[in-house]
């Protein structure tokens, strides 16, 4: 996980020390589990592994993330009980869902990038009767999670893995087949700034709606967040590059970024 690239080499650094390998373990866990409809072609193949990593966590299997998940304290704070949703919706992803409406379509991102920003809130200590708090990390996870969605949606639509709903199909009156064909023209450039956007614009009115405590107490999540943000800021502005590349912004720009939101969140009053 911690290769030059990956985002945790940004955001890992400026969580409390004590939390620091948690953290690590923790997204190596979530890593491993969400991967598993994108590793194997066989939907039964997949709901065997997932069966597997409830096995592996109850059981404690040894599997080096298992393993760490218990030598660093992390099984202490996250019972293997905790982890049902994430695998829960993960299974769910693994028979390629169709979306009717716009709002299945973000239930669909909350539910599959909600469940590990809720677990990482557990881990961090939000209170378990602040249900508002997950909420909106929750939330916030699920923009995210809709950005990446418009980065990769060409080649998701190559794979013939195709989530734009129908209701977004027919008011931009795009398919599948023009989207991974490259033949969708400004209806394509219109609908990654629309799904883009509105992730950005739900990442930023999250931050809005955080007490400043909560949103130090959960700066590793912000931040990451805030990478999606910058990701999703990019699209907006140039959508025609989905098309022909998987885009990506600079790592340098990014640890700037990244420096500057973790000062604004510790400066913040009451933080």
């Amino acid at each position: 996980m911690m290769v030059p690239g990956h985002p945790l080499t940004l955001t890992l650094p400026y969580a409390d020390p004590t939390a620091r390998d948690p953290l690590l373990v923790l997204h190596v866990l979530i890593g491993e589990i969400a991967s598993v409809p994108g590793s194997v072609s066989d939907p039964e193949v997949a709901r065997r592994k997932l069966g597997w990593w409830r096995e592996a966590l109850e059981d404690g299997l040894p599997h080096p993330a298992v393993q760490a998940w218990r030598q660093t304290g992390l099984a202490d704070s996250l019972s293997p009980d905790a982890f049902g949703a994430l695998i829960d919706a993960v299974s769910f992803d693994i028979d390629l869902p169709r979306f009717e409406r716009e709002e299945d379509f973000d239930a669909h991102c909350r539910r599959v990038a909600g469940a590990g920003a809720r677990l990482e809130a557990r881990l961090l200590g939000a209170p378990g009767s602040d249900d508002a708090l997950r909420d909106r990390l929750s939330c916030m996870a699920g923009a995210a999670y809709r950005v990446r969605v418009a980065r990769d949606l060409v080649l998701d639509a190559r794979a013939e893995r195709w989530l734009v709903p129908l209701d977004l199909q027919a008011e931009y009156r795009i398919t599948r087949t023009e989207v991974a064909g490259g033949t969708g023209g400004y209806r394509f450039k219109a609908l990654i700034r629309h799904l883009a956007g509105a992730g950005v614009l739900e990442i930023e009115r999250g931050q809005h709606e955080l007490a400043a405590s909560d949103a130090w107490r959960h700066r590793h999540q912000l931040l990451r967040f805030h990478l999606d943000r910058r990701l999703g800021k990019r699209l907006v502005q140039r959508p025609a590059r989905a098309g022909r590349e998987r885009v990506a912004t600079g790592r340098v720009g990014d640890a700037i970024a990244i420096w500057r939101q973790a000062r604004r969140l510790r400066r913040a009053p009451g933080a």
